[in-house]
């Protein structure tokens, strides 16, 4: 394992890509509140356990923010379009955990490799690659947007957005998807250049190989989703 950067690297990222679809399959019939809570508990233990304590924090505080929210558009006499967000946002709530998992426990080359394991179709794991690959640009794309709306004396805030959503929404779209052309460009020179069209199996630098205890952390996973559903349902 490699400490250093405040994660835990399985051997085989093949369990952290299970766990992912495991949790995402149990969410199509978790319903109840309670239900939800155990497993928003189990994956702040699950990203406690995987050394990224900051990520369990920003979840657990995520969590209770839209419970409150929840809670207060449930009591009190608020528009229906509001209500019907924050009830999205709470049923939602367990695949932010399941992104925060994905995106900071493995990284994308492990990602690919682990699928790669799995015999997942190679264009699925490609697709799956880019897309998180894409994300960080997304954050950086907006954020230069909004840096550049600020110069022109157009501070990009909810402000703004209420007095001129439309304009608002063209200033922030137009740019992003010309950016986002220019990126999916160099994207796939960059991977044209590292031999995506290879059709040999990726190499591995450091060989996967399954440990008793990454098999122990699958199997309570396992043990634990089951648990949660059968309190779901009782």
């Amino acid at each position: 394992c490699d400490w250093s950067s405040g994660r835990v690297l399985f051997r085989s990222p093949r369990f952290i890509i299970l766990q992912i679809l495991i949790t995402a399959a149990c969410m199509f019939w978790i319903a109840s509140p309670l239900g939800i809570l155990l497993e928003i508990c189990l994956l702040t233990v699950c990203l406690l356990y995987l050394r990224l304590p900051w990520q369990a924090l920003r979840l657990a505080v995520y969590f209770l923010i839209v419970e409150l929210l929840f809670e207060l558009t449930s009591a009190y006499d608020v528009p229906l379009f509001f209500e019907r967000i924050f009830f999205l946002l709470h049923r939602l709530s367990p695949m932010v955990g399941i992104v925060i998992l994905s995106t900071r426990s493995i990284s994308v080359s492990q990602l690919v490799t682990g699928m790669q394991k799995l015999r997942c179709p190679k264009k699925m794991a490609l697709t799956v690659a880019v897309a998180l690959r894409f994300l960080p640009t997304i954050r950086q794309e907006l954020s230069q947007i909004q840096d550049a709306l600020k110069t022109r004396g157009l501070p990009l805030n909810p402000v703004t957005f209420m007095k001129a959503p439309v304009l608002t929404t063209e200033y922030v779209l137009v740019p992003f998807m010309m950016r986002g052309v220019r990126v999916a460009d160099e994207l796939s020179a960059s991977a044209v250049t590292r031999a995506i069209e290879n059709p040999s199996p990726r190499g591995e630098r450091i060989p996967m190989r399954l440990r008793p205890r990454d098999v122990l952390y699958l199997v309570l996973v396992v043990l634990l989703d089951l648990g949660i559903l059968i309190c779901d349902h009782l």
